[in-house]
């Protein structure tokens, strides 16, 4: 057994670990947001304007290429109060 970092992309040795813990991180608040919220996948992506695909396909981890900084805005645009 090897001790971990606390950064499973570092224990894996990925050159961009720290961003991808980031992305990481901000996803699953993405989620808890929506869960909380009662939002479903069809209502973010709407709010988000993003496909239902790319929403689903980052929720489930497929975020490498998507920039930290865009991941951030869809974080504040889900957290955002409805008007």
């Amino acid at each position: 057994m090897e001790e971990s970092t606390g950064n499973v992309y570092q224990d894996l040795g990925v050159g961009d670990a720290y961003e991808m813990q980031t992305k990481a991180e901000a996803v699953m608040k993405l989620a808890a947001l929506m869960e909380t919220a009662q939002m479903s996948g069809i209502e973010a992506a709407e709010k988000l304007e993003i496909s239902l695909e790319k929403l689903e396909g980052m929720l489930r981890g497929r975020f490498r290429d998507i920039p930290s900084a865009t991941i951030s805005k869809y974080l504040n645009q889900i957290s955002e109060k409805e008007a």
